[in-house]
């Protein structure tokens, strides 16, 4: 399996601080220049899904008390310690200038690897949804 940083995080947060508290705040996406190109229409997109790694994530448990909803498997969590560290979050996309990206709504910490992009479509995304795919 080869996965490849596409980018990473400047944030506020350099510690793991309330993923509530996270996503209240403006964080930037820096893509590496050789992926820049793959930005091309990116502002067409409202909201964006962050694929990134959880590069300072230590071990795990996989079942374990977490932060809501009492005693969870690993998979039935959103915990960053997992058996691979990958974490999913929807944002706004805010504004682009060049190969950053102005995002709000990220829970990731600064200097985090990011692993893909992907823009959100309701469609596809949420099963519940009744937005037709334009």
């Amino acid at each position: 399996m080869e996965v490849q940083c596409i980018g990473k995080i400047k944030s506020s947060f350099s510690e793991p601080a309330n993923p509530e508290e996270m996503r209240k705040e403006r964080s930037t996406i820096v893509i590496n220049e050789e992926y820049e190109d793959g930005l091309y229409r990116i502002e067409d997109s409202e909201y964006l899904q962050v694929i990134f790694y959880f590069d300072r994530s230590q071990g795990y448990e996989l079942i374990a008390e977490r932060r809501k909803g009492g005693v969870k498997g690993v998979f039935a969590s959103r915990t960053p310690g997992r058996p691979s560290p990958i974490g999913v979050t929807v944002v706004e996309l805010v504004q682009r200038r060049g190969r950053e990206l102005e995002v709000k709504g990220l829970d990731a910490l600064d200097g985090t690897p990011v692993i893909d992009i992907k823009p959100y479509v309701p469609v596809f995304d949420n099963s519940h949804s009744d937005t037709q795919m334009e």
